[in-house]
């Protein structure tokens, strides 16, 4: 059973079909730190629910429901949950999200959706759909985006690099505009392996930016410490 420590809440991803990664904890970090005063936030394909507790974290007035298809997946969120500091503000949705609909125009949606299109699928049902786009696609988030997200809603996402022009593309075909992204490169003399993005409903000036996980000696660079501070207890070098 693996439980991961963070300073404010722990993380028991048994039985997920995709265990605890960085790209959540780099999204969650620099996307809600951005929306600190959120009332309302949906975290799409929640799994465990990490994203969801980081929301807790950084979002103290906001009510967080977590849309979660996997059964095992949704347990292991629940738990979470309920052993939380922030239980009250947490509520968990077992089923397909394009069947859950909010209550009211919504300020932040968020997900890590599954970004492998095609290629090998993997034998264990729970890890091949946490891995494949076998329904929660860029292109269906963002269009739900479109219709859920209030006037200055954002919606947050991870991709890999190679999925950039296609979300690009999508983004503006539901009609929102991209008003932050963070380039993530795993060391300076390399290209950019994931990107942050942060799409909003109203159109304004666009940041971008980029991070170095690592210096050029391999050691954890300053400005990915001082991102990830917040949630993690120590870095393993």
């Amino acid at each position: 059973m693996a439980v991961f420590h963070f300073k404010q809440f722990d993380i028991d991803d048994h039985g997920c079909g995709m265990k605890i990664c960085s790209d959540s904890v780099l999204l969650g970090a620099w996307f809600f730190s951005a929306h600190k005063d959120a009332q309302s936030i949906a975290d799409v394909g929640a799994g465990s629910g990490l994203l969801a507790m980081m929301a807790a974290q950084l979002c103290p007035d906001a009510e967080i429901n977590a849309i979660e298809l996997d059964g095992s997946a949704a347990e292991a969120a629940r738990s979470n949950f309920s052993a939380s500091p922030w239980s009250r503000r947490l509520h968990l949705f077992e089923g397909d999200f394009a069947s859950w609909c909010p209550d009211a125009p919504l300020d932040i949606i968020v997900s890590n959706p599954p970004y492998f299109s095609d290629g090998a699928v993997s034998n264990d049902p729970a890890r091949a759909a946490a891995r494949h786009q076998n329904g929660l696609s860029y292109h269906t988030l963002l269009a739900k985006a479109s219709q859920w997200l209030s006037p200055d809603g954002h919606i947050g996402l991870v991709s890999p690099d190679n999925f950039c022009q296609e979300i690009i593309f999508k983004a503006e075909m539901c009609r929102l505009k991209l008003r932050r992204r963070l380039d993530i490169h795993t060391v300076p003399s390399k290209q950019a392996t994931r990107i942050l993005w942060d799409f909003s409903m109203r159109d304004g000036d666009t940041e971008y930016s980029h991070i170095n996980l690592r210096d050029h000696d391999g050691s954890y660079s300053a400005e990915y410490r001082r991102l990830v501070d917040d949630f993690y207890t120590h870095l393993k070098p």
